[in-house]
């Protein structure tokens, strides 16, 4: 993926003359290659070698009975430049400790150090895993460096700015896909749909929906207006069992209503903030804690019992990706009751399908491992949907696509792990993981800021 503004182009060289390129200037010591990190001055070493590689990824297939195969261009792949070279003389101790320090500054695409190479130019660069100072008693006065560098890609500033664009074309597809699926549900019903049926259905589908909302926590108030708005239509439900479409839309908007109502609830839990004895609110309560999520109940002073933040996009998510397996309970005598059961079970499923993209596509912190796992989960939903309507089918893919474009926008960290042998403060452990503090909070389930230890996640 490239940003309107990234450039993977090769930088303009100090000349295309190689010895040009080589001096600085008439009689002038040979140029010498540098590492500069972000915000400090560039640490001057001698180049003994330069191994720069690339690639593109392809999507290649296979054919059989023919010999046959095709590849199809996917992306540029990451530039790296390995970097051999040199410190010597009377003061190389100290410039050895210039570079070690320089290469241990933080570096990333919205903050790049920057290599200057003498026949190649100025490269903005992230520095690599594992870089070597070599040293040998019989080579006095110098030292080995062995650095890699990977090229600075398009910053978060710059993928973000496409995230707009995703989220439309998420939105649209999920549009496009409620419209198909209650077409699919309509057409999927016997010309006289079964009462009983209906009833039953629908009415194990308002149970699923009850036990999302039990998952939910947050203030009094905001949970009763969410139940309001998700389950007023579906309890009407003997007053529009005689009109499919009244019930196929009223899934729909109550699945509609929990997603929104949980960006409701975040909101108000950030205006909220972190009032102590707050059990609700994030980090309220008193007490210590474990990075593994293990905390004893605060004790009278401190306010009452503590409780972790409450995960309620993640604790609703896995509910709505479970619908794979959402059946209305007992069994059909005839025909019409097993196609009314069927066509209720596959609204379900898209609906929950639907809310699982928009609850993925709205989190505000996901590691790329989670993203993964929760789109493994979302695939194994869709798949469980009857997709024989060409319209449910085409919809699913592009909603799938959208939220697959937004993901990548987002270029997603990697979650990590670190051993806290000795208990810490939180803002402490923040600052020294590199890692925010309401992220600690959410990776770990820390109901406060005070003893931390155990098992720390972070990204």
């Amino acid at each position: 993926m490239s940003g309107a503004g990234f450039d993977a182009s090769l930088p303009a060289p100090h000349s295309e003359r190689w010895r040009e390129a080589y001096s600085v200037g008439e009689g002038e010591s040979p140029r010498m290659a540098s590492y500069q990190p972000p915000g400090g001055d560039p640490v001057p070493f001698i180049l003994g070698g330069i191994r720069f590689t690339g690639g593109q990824s392809k999507d290649t297939s296979e054919y059989p009975f023919g010999g046959l195969w095709s590849s199809e261009y996917l992306n540029e792949k990451p530039q790296k430049l390995d970097i051999d070279g040199f410190l010597r003389g009377s003061d190389y101790i100290a410039r050895r400790n210039a570079m070690v320090e320089a290469l241990r500054a933080p570096t990333g695409d919205d903050s790049p150090g920057f290599l200057d190479l003498p026949f190649w130019g100025r490269f903005p660069v992230v520095v690599g895993e594992n870089y070597a100072v070599a040293e040998s008693s019989d080579e006095q006065g110098q030292c080995r460096l062995s650095i890699p560098f990977t090229r600075a890609g398009a910053g978060i500033e710059e993928r973000m700015g496409e995230s707009p664009a995703a989220a439309a074309d998420l939105e649209a597809a999920t549009g496009r896909l409620r419209l198909a699926a209650i077409g699919a549900f309509l057409s999927g019903l016997p010309s006289v749909p079964d009462a009983g049926a209906l009833r039953v259905a629908f009415g194990q589908i308002t149970n699923a929906l009850m036990a999302i909302l039990g998952r939910i926590r947050a203030a009094r108030n905001l949970l009763d207006i969410l139940t309001a708005n998700a389950l007023g239509t579906m309890r009407m439900l003997d007053e529009i069992i005689r009109s499919p479409r009244e019930l196929a839309l009223a899934v729909f908007n109550s699945t509609t209503a929990i997603t929104a109502g949980l960006t409701e609830i975040r909101n108000s839990g950030a205006m909220y903030g972190r009032a102590p004895g707050n059990p609700l609110a994030p980090g309220g309560g008193g007490g210590s804690a474990s990075a593994g999520g293990a905390y004893p109940a605060g004790d009278p002073a401190g306010g009452g019992p503590s409780l972790p933040e409450p995960d309620n996009e993640r604790n609703v998510l896995l509910l709505f990706l479970a619908a794979d397996s959402f059946a209305a309970p007992g069994e059909a005598a005839t025909a019409s009751q097993a196609a009314t059961r069927a066509a209720a079970e596959n609204l379900y499923k898209t609906a929950a399908f639907l809310a699982s993209a928009e609850i993925v596509a709205g989190m505000g912190s996901l590691t790329r491992e989670k993203a993964a796992g929760y789109w493994r989960l979302l695939e194994r939903l869709g798949e469980s949907v009857d997709r024989e309507n060409p319209a449910v089918h085409e919809a699913m893919g592009d909603a799938l696509a959208a939220l697959s474009r937004g993901l990548s926008a987002r270029g997603l960290s990697a979650e990590m792990t670190r051993e806290i042998p000795k208990a810490v403060p939180l803002l402490y452990l923040a600052h020294r993981l590199g890692c925010g503090e309401d992220a600690l909070r959410r990776l770990n389930r820390i109901p406060d800021s005070f003893v931390i230890e155990g098992e720390a996640t972070y990204v």
